[in-house]
């Protein structure tokens, strides 16, 4: 729909304002549908493409023999099992790292990488019952006496203080007193 459009439909007593804030509902109302119209397009895309496999691998089955295709059964399985057992590794290195960069943040290492890699990291376990690494304490304690730098300092930074209204040497009354008695002049600050 166009603003003229529109004008004409609601006649003279549309204002500016009036027919902005139809357009834009109308906007959100046409996004809206575009964003579902592109959501069902990929969803029939895909299954079009699902489809067309499927009907292919039907197609190769029709000049298979039962005992040929128990065995390609046989080697998705061992597939399927593998790739299982591939993701469940994955998962578990990715599970030890995320608590090894917690562990280290906690030990206040100022470079992961770094202590990373001065750890022995076959010696580590990951404890799934609370999340903690197994040995890291031990190996955390060595490298801290042996690379202190990797790590933030416990001990807090000296605080710098300001001078504060401290007197020169020239207003000292002992001084002064000298010079009075000497007839000496104050001096000048």
């Amino acid at each position: 729909m166009k603003r003229e459009d529109l004008k004409k439909l609601l006649g003279e007593g549309a204002t500016d304002e009036l027919v902005d804030k139809i357009m834009a509902e109308h906007g959100k109302d046409v996004e809206k549908h575009k964003t579902d119209l592109a959501t069902i397009t990929t969803e029939r895309d895909g299954l079009k493409t699902q489809l067309s496999e499927a009907s292919k691998q039907i197609e190769g089955f029709k000049g298979m023999d039962i005992e040929g295709v128990k065995k390609s059964a046989d080697e998705w399985k061992a597939k399927a099992e593998q790739a299982e057992q591939t993701a469940q590794a994955e998962l578990a290195k990715l599970k030890f790292d995320h608590a090894l960069d917690g562990a280290l943040a906690g030990a206040k290492s100022k470079n992961n990488k770094a202590v990373r890699a001065l750890l022995d990291t076959e010696l580590l376990k990951l404890n799934d019952a609370d999340g903690s690494i197994v040995g890291l304490k031990d190996q955390l304690d060595k490298i801290k006496t042996e690379n202190d730098y990797l790590f933030e300092s416990d001990t807090p930074a000296p605080k710098i203080v300001a001078g504060g209204n401290s007197k020169t040497i020239l207003t000292d009354p002992i001084l002064a007193a000298a010079r009075r008695a000497a007839g000496l002049p104050e001096p000048k600050e």
